[in-house]
């Protein structure tokens, strides 16, 4: 099932992206990891999660102070074998 999920998200040999299903986190650096590690329904919540943030005109305090791990991970701010470590 992972590797039909793989065929489906990305291109066969540049990651382009084929389905749409992860249009934000496929962009991503190291998408292929998440993609080979991380369940569909934890890259849903990942796209979501994201998604929102860039949608945020303005990040308030309390969000600051439950900033979700996916979006430190895609600000830069953890690395992603900490964030898959804290998956497994």
């Amino acid at each position: 099932m992972q590797g039909k999920l793989q065929r489906e998200a990305i291109g066969p040999e540049d990651g382009t992206r084929v389905n749409g299903r992860w249009k934000t986190l496929c962009a991503c650096r190291d998408f292929r990891l998440l993609l080979e590690w991380a369940c569909p329904d934890v890259l849903d919540l990942f796209e979501r999660q994201i998604t929102e943030y860039l949608a945020m005109t303005e990040l308030t305090e309390s969000y600051l102070r439950e900033v979700p791990r996916s979006v430190c991970w895609y600000e830069g701010l953890v690395s992603t074998e900490v964030l898959l470590m804290e998956l497994l």
